[in-house]
């Protein structure tokens, strides 16, 4: 792609950033990314035929940055041979979510806004989602080495449920870190997954936080 759309393009989608920082993305108009960007609006209606198509074009590439991120976190747990314990998952989160947390902490000025009460609720969902489909195949390759598929095709709803849950015991953490990493580490964010995996909230009120 030549330089100059490039650049154009980057200061479209830094605008529409910008503006949903002041303006709740429900709200927000063409001119507002319009101004923000500093460009004419002859220059934003060649390459976006409104903000929502800025907005797709930002959440795209984000979305396709986490699902390599998140696969390449997931790939140790692949190649386990048996269900993780306690330890295997305290040891997991410990060394193998790195690239999952380097991505909300390289990413984070863009993902604040878009997880914010003026972004995108879909985008959060999607990230969820994108989750719970990694963490759903996981379960599948335990349950298959012990021969008990037919365990999981009998409770579908119940493998769904789970599978969402676990992934917001990962996404939701992070997404906590967004909004208040001014009074957090990125090293917080990890412990947090972990005492959200293993312990309910029964345990963390009734035995100290």
């Amino acid at each position: 792609m030549d330089i100059r759309i490039l650049n154009t393009k980057n200061r479209i989608q830094e605008g529409l950033i910008a503006s949903m920082r002041e303006i709740p993305l429900y709200r927000l108009k063409d001119k507002d990314v319009i101004e923000k960007s500093e460009i004419s609006s002859s220059s934003f209606y060649k390459y976006y035929s409104d903000k929502n198509e800025v907005l797709d074009d930002i959440e795209a590439e984000l979305l396709k940055e986490y699902r390599t991120a998140l696969n390449n976190d997931a790939r140790q747990l692949r190649t386990l041979q048996f269900p993780p314990n306690k330890k295997d998952i305290r040891l997991f989160v410990d060394k193998n979510t790195t690239e999952i947390v380097e991505y909300f902490s390289e990413k984070k000025s863009t993902l604040a806004v878009l997880t914010s009460d003026k972004g995108d609720p879909g985008f959060t969902s999607e990230l969820i989602e994108m989750t719970a489909q990694v963490v759903k195949l996981l379960m599948e390759h335990y349950f298959k080495l012990y021969g008990q598929e037919d365990i999981l095709k009998q409770k579908k709803f119940k493998l769904l449920m789970l599978s969402k849950w676990y992934a917001f015991c990962f996404v939701g953490p992070l997404l906590f870190w967004l909004e208040h990493s001014d009074e957090m580490a990125i090293r917080d964010a990890k412990e947090l997954i972990l005492s959200m995996i293993l312990k309910s909230p029964y345990d963390v009120s009734t035995h100290g936080f």
